[in-house]
Parts: structure tokens; sequence; C-alpha cells
């Protein structure tokens, strides 16, 4: 966000959008591992579309409604510049909750969710 912030020229988004490309490759494909190894047996494909309607539905939209208030009353800049730092702020804050996590679940490692979330009694 902050190369966004501090372009002069069109070309000087090439790198932002060239990281982008490889960043947002690995959070999608972590995502749906991880997606698939937390799911209960039979849903995967529900988790998988749990995680699709998270992050295409409700992350645009609210990224997009925010974003675009933010940049209608603080300006482009502003904007990019305070997404930059809220970015960086909650990365260091999943870092610190990753490392001092204890259990025998993590992320490298994740325990299946085995409790079933439909009750098949009824």
């Amino acid at each position: 966000f902050c190369i966004y912030a501090f372009m002069s020229n069109a070309y000087q988004m090439l790198p932002a959008e060239a990281l982008r490309g490889v960043t947002f490759a690995a959070f999608w494909s972590t995502g749906t591992i991880y997606a698939h190894k937390i799911s209960p047996p039979g849903l995967s494909a529900t988790m998988l579309m749990f995680l699709n309607a998270m992050y295409g539905g409700l992350g645009q939209s609210l990224g997009s409604i925010i974003g675009g208030k933010m940049q209608s009353k603080m300006g482009t800049v502003k904007t990019f510049l305070y997404t930059g730092a809220f970015d960086l702020v909650f990365a260091g804050m999943v870092v610190i909750y990753l490392t001092m996590k204890t259990g025998e679940s993590s992320f490298r490692n994740p325990k299946p969710i085995s409790k079933p979330l439909i009750d098949k009694t009824l």
C-alpha cells in the first residue's frame, strides 16, 4: 500500500502488482490447504466455500466500502498510508499470537474440527 501512496508515475505500480500476485497466490493456496485440513469429514467443499465467501463476499465488500469512505474523507495518499500501517500492525499481532500460542493444535499442524456442525438427530 505504501508503494501506491508514494507513486509519481504509473510504471511504479508494476513492482507492487508483481508482489501482490506472489503474495495472493501464497495466501490463497495456504488458506485452501488449511481449510481442507481443519474441515470435518465430508465437509471440505463447505469449508472452501466458507473461505471464498469470507474473502470474496465479506472482505472485498467491506474493503470497498471502508476504503471508499476513507478515500473521500482523507484522500488517496493518506488512505494508502493508513491502510499500510494497519496491515503492518495486524501482521505483527498475528506473528506475536502464533509465537505465543500453545497447545496441540497449531497452524503447521492443525487439529481437525471433530464436533459435527449439524445435529443429525433432528
